[in-house]
This record gives structure tokens, C-alpha cells and sequence, in this order.
């Protein structure tokens, strides 16, 4: 029957005998099954090594990037510390090879300064990495460091489906550093004038030139309607392309005209940009409730009534933070807390005295104190001939429960000519603000008033200083000023052994003084105060000193500016100095140079003004208060550490102001920008 096998066919069957159409079928299939798994095994392979090899991939190049960008912090930081191309660029090169760990010293080009063009610096370490390091020089906008870097990836089992190169993989970081945009000279933080609200974050309506160098920001409108504006760095106007006026930008930092030459750079006009408040915190050690009295030394403390002072009176500051809870206006006073010594000299010939002394400048006030020398006869027999001396002023101020020696730069000389046996030298000091007690420094006679001079004796102030009657000083007799009079007679201490020496410690005997004042700012001010220098050198009592926390002497920057202060105005208080008085003070290091804080919640409309001679060395910071500039003569330092208000005026004969890094807060931390 059709469909039935016979038993002969059902037998080949079971010994395993297919029949012709089923063999002919697995004849065709024969060796399929290798060529299949030839291709699994490359597709695996090829996985495998995507899985190792990229993975290898991504792992390096997250190193690489990461090195890099480690490499562009690390230049950028030891910029800001250093101020050195050369040494920032270094710090690159060794942070780079530490963070891939290579630890054999690469081989670079050599390290440089830009100049008007960029410097590149390229590097290879030993294992073929290449490191590039491009440093440019960028004025107002600081410095800029792009680096680069490539690396070979060996590969592993991706060589077997490449033609046996290994790919370079790559990365670039950049960082900045300086820019002037975040430690303005003027800012206001208001968006007056932008998004369209009316007015302006900041006016100017005066006459003269608003001279600045440093960079002018502004989260609203600037309006210049009266005077002209110089700005000696960018301008950033958040809603205007042009600012409408008389404003010109020039070349920072010298202020020249454009066009710029080296290291000058121009500054521009930019738009766009709006500053975050930087949110400086409110001081802390604010001591206990302090008041006035008739000291002319002002304690620092808490002030729970309004602050005031008028009169042409001098009162000087001792560091600390000044809290006015209810404002503070100064109406006619010198407001200070610059040491000083009696007899500032003129500062190209320090036999004269100075035409214009810092605590006498201004409305009759004659604080400034003096020193005069007289023959006495005693019972040491001194060598003869002429004896020079310059004199100093000493005080000790606190922070934190640590006392810090201040010693203010020398007074003008003066000379006796001790021509008998046993004559003996009377020196008399009328007192000068802030002074505890005065160094004398003699030049025995050969020396003259060049020196050197040695530290022969220490006079403290014993007496009481007063505002009470200032208009008989100085007087080194008394005479009815309030100020007090100190006098001593020196004898065994100019007896041999005595002589100058270079050796001694400060406050030994025969040290040197410190060095001299510099030359007025400009003509009709006080002398500047000495430069910084290294540890003792330069100066030894006001913004320009350095010392650390246990009162030695350092290089700046440093922990401690001995008799720095800070205002202090919470929310109820404002600060208005008017142009019939002055105020002058420097803050410091341990306040992070801020002199003039108020906090968000202070919305007050504060005046700075001055009569002839004012200066806020460090930051003026009001972020939600205006500030009102009434006087050409607020900011008469060669550098200060800016104004950061909600909305600022400039009126009247318009100032110059001048940002400075060293009397500014510290700035944000150098950042990465690719």
C-alpha cells in the first residue's frame, strides 16, 4: 500500500541507512559549522577587545584629563601665590607628571614670561606623554594658562583587528587666574537701568575725571552725566554695549592712553556679564560694649549708640573691630589708625620736617607730635662732637588674645653738638596719636644723619592723651596740650660701648631703625609709609606689616596686620563721613581686608567723604546699601581693595581710586575654563 515501507526497507533504516534524497542534503551542509564559528570567534575577539582596550581607553583618558586639569589648577594657584610665570608653569609640570605617575623628570623646553605674544613650554616625560603649556599675559583679565597633553594607548588585542598602530588619545584643561572682574574697583551689585527698570546702579554727575584703575562692573546701567570716566581696566556695563558719556578706557596698569605697549594691556567695554554677590561673612571677635571718652585712642568693641564725632578733634584707632549698631558719622575729626612718628621728615631730606604731617592736615588740626633735643650736663662722660637722632613711635596692639608690636618709620633728624665733658643729651616728645612709648636711635658723631643709627633708649608715655585742648600743639614743654609731653636724659646709654649695629634684633640695643618713609602720594599729602619687604625690613606698623601668629616679623602675605580694624554696621546702621572730616584707616590679613562691612540685611545709605586726606585700604563692602562718593580726596592711597555696593553715586570733584591686590580680600580660587 502506497505509504508503507516494506520490511527489507525498514531494516536499512535502522542500520542507520538514509535514503539518497536525505544524504545528498547533509553533503551540502558539510563544514558550515567551522566558517560559523570563524566568525563568532572574531566577532568575540572583537569585543574582547573593545571590552579591554576601551575600557583601557576610557580609563586613560579620564586620567589624562584629570592630570590636565589638575596641571592648569596648579599653574594658575602658584600664579596667584607668586606671582611667577616661571615658577607656575613648573608647578604644572610636576603636578601633571605626579597625578599619571611618572616620576622621572620630563624633558621641556625652556620655562618663560609671555610678553606681548604667548609663552609655550612643551614637555615629554618617559614614557612619550607630551605636556603643552601655553601661558598668556591678559591685563585687566589676568593670566591664562591652556595645557594640552596626549598620550599613546598600548593596545592589547585590538592590534590583532588594526593595522598595529595604537591610537593617542588627548586632553586640554585652561586655567585663569587675576582677573580683575572678580576683585572690582567699583561694583554695583543693583540691576537699575537693565531689563527695563529705570535709572542706573551706578551715576556719575561731577566734575573732573573718575580715574580707575581696575575694572568698573555693573549688574544694571551706568549713567555718566556729569565729569568724564578713565578706567584702567574693562568696563562690564551687564545691558549696555557702549556706556553713553564721556568714558574712555586706558591701558591697565599704567592708565596710559591707548594705543598699549607691553606689559600694558587695553582694557574694552563688555556686556552681558552680572557679578554674584560675593558673600563676604560678618567678622567675628567683636569684643564687649565699648564707649567715647576723652582718650584720643578709641577702644574696638561694640557701640550701641550712634558714634560721633565733630569738632577738628584726632582720635586714633586700636585694632579690632569696631560694631556700630547705630551708625557713626564722622563731622569734622581725623579718624585714623596709622602710627606715626613725631617729626615726620621730608622725604627726600630727612633733616626737614615735612611740610605736611599726617595728624595736622586739614581744618587747623595740629595732632602731629614733635621731639627736641637739649644739652644737659650729667654724670656720664660721653664722647664729644655731634650726635644725630631720629625717633620712632611704639604701641602694642591685640588680636585674639595676643599682643603685636607696632614701631612707626623714623622722624626727621636732628643733631647736638655735645662739645663739653659731661655733657649729656635731654631728648623731649610732644606726643603723636596711638604712641605708648618712643624709641630713641643715635648716630655717634663721624656718623651724621645718614647714620647708621643705633637704638640707645626706649621712653614710654606716661601721662594721659586727650582731645581736650589741641590747639598749643605740638609742645614739647607741656604748655596746656592736651596731647602730653615725655622727656629723658640720656647718658650711660651713649656711653662706650655703644654703637650701631646691624646684627641687633629690633628693640635691642644698637638695631637699626626701620626703614624711612616714602614720598607723598601726591603733592599737598602726608609722606607714605615704607614699602613691604622681607620679615623686619620696610614697614613695621601700618597696612604694608606682616607678622605671624606669635608676633614675629614675616614677609607679607601673612596671618596678622598688627592694628588692622574693621567696621562693622548691622542691619540700623550707616557710616557717613562728610567732607568736613577725614577717615583713614587699613584693615588686614586677619579680616581678610575688609574695612567697611555690612551685612544683606543693611539697606542704609552711607556717605564717604573727606576734607583733605581719607583712604579705606582694604574692601568697602555694602552689598544691598548704597554708597554716595561726595570728595576727590575719599581714597587717597596708592592702593586699596575696592567698593562693592548695591548702587553707588559719584558727585562733586570726582576721585581717583586704585585696586590693589594686596589690600583686597582674597579673590575667588583659580578656576578651570575649558
Amino acid at each position: 500500500m502506497k505509504g508503507v515501507l516494506a520490511p527489507h526497507q525498514s531494516a536499512r533504516f535502522a542500520r542507520g541507512q538514509l535514503p539518497q534524497r536525505v544524504g545528498k542534503r547533509r553533503g551540502k551542509q558539510s563544514g558550515q559549522a567551522i566558517v560559523l564559528i570563524a566568525l563568532m570567534l572574531t566577532v568575540l575577539i572583537g569585543m574582547v577587545a573593545i571590552a579591554i582596550d576601551g575600557s583601557r581607553a576610557y580609563a586613560l583618558r579620564r586620567d589624562i584629563q584629570a592630570a590636565t586639569d589638575a596641571a592648569a589648577l596648579a599653574a594658575a594657584d602658584k600664579m596667584q601665590q607668586t606671582g611667577s610665570y616661571v615658577s607656575a608653569e613648573q608647578a604644572a609640570t610636576a603636578i601633571f607628571g605626579t597625578n599619571l605617575r611618572l616620576y622621572s623628570a620630563p624633558a621641556c623646553t625652556a620655562y618663560g614670561t609671555p610678553g606681548a605674544s604667548p609663552w609655550t613650554v612643551t614637555c615629554t616625560y618617559s614614557d612619550g606623554t607630551v605636556l603643552t603649556d601655553v601661558a598668556r599675559a591678559t591685563g585687566p583679565q589676568g593670566s591664562r594658562f591652556t595645557l594640552t597633553a596626549t598620550r599613546s594607548l598600548q593596545l592589547q588585542f585590538g592590534r590583532v583587528l588594526t593595522n598595529g598602530s595604537n591610537p593617542t588619545l588627548g586632553a586640554a584643561a585652561q586655567g585663569n587666574v587675576n582677573n580683575l572682574l572678580y576683585t572690582p574697583t567699583v561694583a554695583a551689585l543693583d540691576q537699575d537701568g537693565c531689563g527695563g527698570v529705570g535709572g542706573a546702579a551706578i551715576t556719575i554727575n561731577g566734575t573732573g575725571t573718575l580715574d580707575l584703575i581696575g575694572d568698573l562692573v555693573s549688574n544694571g546701567a551706568v549713567s555718566v552725566t556729569g565729569g568724564t570716566v578713565r578706567v584702567a581696566g574693562d568696563i562690564y556695563a551687564n545691558c549696555q554695549s557702549t556706556v553713553p558719556g564721556s568714558v574712555t578706557n586706558s591701558c591697565y596698569p599704567s592708565d596710559a592712553s591707548a594705543p598699549c605697549s607691553y606689559p600694558d594691556v587695553a582694557g574694552a567695554t563688555r556686556s552681558g556679564y552680572r557679578l554674584p554677590d560675593p558673600g563676604y561673612p560678618a567678622p567675628s571677635l567683636l569684643g564687649g560694649s565699648v564707649s567715647f571718652s576723652g582718650s584720643v585712642v578709641v577702644p574696638a568693641g561694640i557701640y550701641s549708640s550712634l558714634a560721633s564725632v565733630s569738632g577738628n578733634h584726632c582720635w586714633f584707632l586700636s585694632g579690632g573691630v569696631y560694631t556700630f549698631l547705630a551708625g557713626a558719622v564722622n563731622d569734622g575729626d581725623l579718624v585714623s589708625n596709622e602710627l606715626k612718628p613725631p617729626d615726620e621728615p621730608n622725604a627726600s631730606n630727612n633733616t626737614l620736617r615735612a611740610a605736611n604731617q599726617f595728624w595736622d592736615v586739614g581744618g587747623g588740626l595740629t595732632c602731629a607730635g614733635a621731639f627736641q633735643l637739649t644739652k644737659q650736663s650729667g654724670p656720664r662722660d660721653i664722647q664729644t662732637g655731634i650726635w644725630s637722632f631720629v625717633v620712632t613711635s611704639l604701641r602694642t596692639d591685640t588680636y585674639n588674645g595676643v599682643s603685636y608690636t607696632r614701631e612707626s618709620a623714623p622722624s626727621m633728624c636732628d643733631q647736638i653738638n655735645l662739645n663739653n665733658h659731661f655733657d649729656n643729651v635731654q631728648v623731649a616728645f610732644s606726643n603723636v596719636p596711638g604712641a605708648t612709648s618712643y624709641n630713641i636711635y643715635a648716630a655717634p658723631p663721624g656718623n651724621g644723619c645718614t647714620g647708621p643709627f643705633g637704638l640707645a633708649a626706649n621712653v614710654p608715655v606716661s601721662g594721659s592723651v586727650s582731645n581736650g585742648n589741641l590747639f598749643p600743639c605740638p609742645n614739647v614743654n607741656g604748655n596746656g596740650c592736651s596731647l602730653g609731653n615725655e622727656s629723658i636724659i640720656l647718658s650711660n646709654q651713649l656711653a662706650a660701648p655703644f654703637a650701631p649695629n646691624a646684627g641687633a634684633a629690633p628693640g635691642t640695643t644698637g638695631a637699626y631703625p626701620p626703614d624711612p618713609e616714602r614720598a607723598p602720594l601726591a603733592a599737598g599729602l602726608p609722606n607714605q609709609n615704607p614699602a613691604r619687604g622681607a620679615g623686619a625690613a620696610g614697614d613695621r606698623a601700618n597696612e604694608n606689616n606682616c607678622k605671624s601668629v606669635g608676633n614675629a616679623y614675616i614677609s607679607c602675605p601673612g596671618p596678622i596686620t598688627p592694628g588692622a580694624v574693621e567696621f562693622n554696621l548691622p542691619a540700623g546702621g550707616c557710616f557717613n563721613s562728610n567732607n568736613s572730616g577725614d577717615t583713614y584707616v587699613f584693615s588686614g590679613y586677619q579680616y581678610n581686608w575688609i574695612a567697611l562691612y555690612e551685612p544683606p540685611a543693611n539697606g542704609c545709605s552711607n556717605t564717604l567723604g573727606a576734607r583733605s586726606n581719607g583712604a579705606w585700604i582694604g574692601l568697602v563692602y555694602c552689598p544691598t546699601a548704597s554708597v554716595a562718593i561726595t570728595s576727590p580726596y575719599t581714597f587717597e592711597a596708592a592702593g586699596g581693595g575696592g567698593l562693592i555696593a548695591d548702587m553707588i553715586a559719584f558727585s562733586g570733584s570726582l576721585p581717583s581710586m586704585s585696586f590693589s591686590s594686596s589690600y583686597a580680600p582674597v579673590p575667588q580660587a583659580s578656576r578651570i575654563t575649558n
